[in-house]
């Protein structure tokens, strides 16, 4: 999971979520980091802070096929979307 460094996780963050993930989980992410980081850069170029957050919390969202991933926010006012994530990152869940 060192592909995380290119985002900016620090060591700790990605110490902990392999701790507190379920090995199959860490294992897909792996597999499919190529996606994951295309998906992890869509989010940090639409300006959200809580990126890492949302990563760390539902990394499952990020094995979602790319087009699909942006097609959940890319239906959303980015401004207000971006208020409301950056307000409450768990808002992801109801995109």
């Amino acid at each position: 999971m060192n592909f995380l460094e290119k985002y900016g996780f620090v060591k700790e963050d990605i110490d902990e979520f392999m701790n507190n993930t379920p090995k199959k989980m860490i294992d897909e992410l792996e597999k499919h980091s190529q996606l994951v980081e295309t998906n992890l850069q869509y989010l940090k170029n639409l300006g959200t802070e809580v990126y890492k957050e949302i990563f760390i919390n539902y990394p499952d969202m990020f094995l979602l096929d790319a087009s699909t991933f942006e097609n959940r926010f890319s239906q959303y006012e980015a401004d207000e979307l971006l208020k409301s994530l950056n307000n409450n990152f768990k808002v992801v869940e109801y995109l």
